[in-house]
């Protein structure tokens, strides 16, 4: 009788067991497809990363021809006032980019007196998708400045600049 007892108490345990795990089972599944999914994604995201970073090495008349315009929209920046801004650089630089110099960036603005300011480095400081985000570095006799600004490159257009703190002078010594 102890022995029917203890194998109908083996086997209902089995019994619960067996019903716990087949019921677990459309969950599990579940999770299964969604870490498939994830991995399938992450393959894709690698694929784009790979590709972003090799962009330069791809297109390095792109990123030479987007550093001359950079350049000359900054020479254009530095050489005209403030109220010519609009119509020099319409063609270079987003209203955004226009509106931001001439109201709040533009060192005749911010400093009260057209100070004659030189490109002293332009550098690229991250890439993006079709976007260069280049490092500039302006200096008078008073002062140095620094910008940050995106350049895209499908459009052909500065979509972005802001004014980075500099402490200190910036001396070009290598």
């Amino acid at each position: 009788m102890n022995l029917k007892r203890i194998l109908l108490f083996i086997s209902a345990i089995t019994v619960v067991i067996i019903g716990i795990q087949l019921c677990q089972l459309p969950k599990l599944d579940s999770q299964y497809k969604q870490v498939k999914q994830d991995l399938v994604q992450a393959k894709q995201t690698q694929g784009k990363l790979k590709e972003i970073v090799a962009i330069p090495v791809a297109h390095t008349t792109d990123v030479t021809k987007a550093t001359q315009k950079v350049t000359n929209f900054m020479n254009t920046v530095n050489d005209h006032s403030v109220n010519d801004y609009s119509d020099v650089l319409k063609d270079k630089a987003t209203l955004k980019v226009i509106n931001t110099l001439s109201r709040e960036l533009a060192p005749s603005v911010t400093f009260g007196s057209n100070q004659k300011f030189n490109l002293v480095t332009i550098s690229i400081n991250r890439i993006f998708d079709s976007h260069l985000q280049y490092a500039i570095v302006e200096k008078s006799d008073t002062q140095s400045v620094v910008y940050t600004l995106t350049f895209d490159i499908d459009e052909q257009l500065v979509t972005d600049i802001q004014r980075l703190p500099l402490k200190g002078t910036y001396d070009n010594e290598k």
